[in-house]
C-alpha cells in the first residue's frame, strides 16, 4: 500500500509537469507574433537577432525581402515643405516595461500631430540605444520614437535623437528604479512631451516600415536631425537595462529623403 501511494503521488506529478510544460509553450506562441509581448521570439542578437527575424517566422518576411525597410542612414535630401503641426504638451502616461524597451502609452488622445491637414494622435513612444537612425553613419547615444496613428489606421512615426549632455527633467521621471522594476504595480507618471522636441531642427520624411518584426512598411517617417540632451547618468540608466535594442540600417532601395523646417 505504501509503495502505491509513493507511485500515486509521483504519476499526478508526472501528469501536473506536463499541463505546465502544454500551457507555457501555448502562451509564448501566442505572444510570439506581437512585437509588444513581454515574451519574444526574436532579439537583438545572437541566432534570434536582426539577421535572422524573417527566418523565426513566416509573418516575418518582410524583415528580408521588403524594399522600405527602417532605420535608414540620413545623408543626402531634396527640399520639400513638410506641414506639419505638433500639439504636444503635459499628459499622463502608463509606462509599461518591456523585454527590449520602456513604452509609455497615453491615457488620453490629447497629445497628437497634424500632417497634411490629417490629425495622427499619439499611441505611444519608446527608445532606442544607441540610435537606430544615423545621420551620415554617425549615431547618437538613444533614439525616441513617437507612433501616431489616424482614423483609417495610418501611421506616423517621429524619431528624435538624443546624445550626452545636460540632464532632462521629464525624462528623468521615467528613469526611476521605482518605476523600473519588476512588480505588476500599475505605473502612471505625468510628462511634457515638449521638452523632447527639438523644435528648431530641420526635419528629414520619408516611406519606411515598423523597426521590429513583422516590419510592417508603410509606415511615415518624420526624423528630426539635431539631437536633443540627456545626462551621461541617465543614458547609462537606460543602457543598463536596454544595451543594445536597436536594429541596424537597411538599404534605401532608391527612396528620396526629403528635408524641411
Amino acid at each position: 500500500m505504501y509503495y502505491f501511494f509513493l507511485f500515486g503521488i509521483l504519476f499526478s506529478f508526472i501528469l501536473s509537469s506536463c499541463s505546465n510544460n502544454h500551457v507555457a509553450q501555448v502562451v509564448h506562441l501566442t505572444n510570439s507574433t506581437a512585437s509588444e509581448a513581454s515574451t519574444e521570439d526574436w532579439s537583438y542578437s545572437g541566432k534570434t537577432g536582426p539577421t535572422y527575424w524573417s527566418l523565426i517566422n513566416k509573418e516575418y518576411a518582410l524583415c528580408a525581402s521588403g524594399k522600405e525597410q527602417s532605420p535608414i542612414n540620413i545623408d543626402r535630401v531634396q527640399k520639400k515643405s513638410l506641414p506639419l503641426g505638433i500639439n504636444y504638451h503635459n499628459g499622463l502616461f502608463k509606462i509599461e516595461k518591456e523585454q527590449y524597451t520602456v513604452t509609455l502609452i497615453p491615457l488620453n488622445n490629447t497629445n497628437s500631430i497634424n500632417l497634411n491637414g490629417t490629425n495622427y494622435p499619439l499611441q505611444a513612444f519608446h527608445f532606442h540605444t544607441p540610435s537606430e537612425h544615423t545621420i551620415n553613419g554617425v549615431h547618437s547615444d538613444l533614439e525616441i520614437h513617437f507612433i501616431h496613428e489616424d482614423m483609417k489606421k495610418s501611421v506616423v512615426s517621429i524619431s528624435v535623437l538624443v546624445n550626452s549632455g545636460r540632464l532632462n527633467k521629464e525624462f528623468q521621471k521615467i528613469m526611476n528604479p521605482n518605476l523600473m522594476d519588476e512588480d505588476n504595480e500599475e505605473k502612471i507618471v505625468k510628462i511634457n512631451l515638449q521638452s523632447f522636441i527639438p523644435y528648431t531642427s530641420k526635419k528629414v520624411s520619408y516611406i519606411g516600415s515598423f523597426t521590429t518584426p513583422p516590419c510592417t512598411e508603410g509606415i511615415k517617417w518624420i526624423v528630426f536631425n539635431k539631437p536633443i540632451q540627456f545626462s551621461d547618468e541617465q543614458i547609462h540608466f537606460y543602457q543598463n537595462y536596454f544595451n543594445p535594442n536597436s536594429r541596424p540600417v537597411q538599404p534605401l532601395n532608391g527612396r528620396v529623403l526629403f528635408e524641411s523646417w
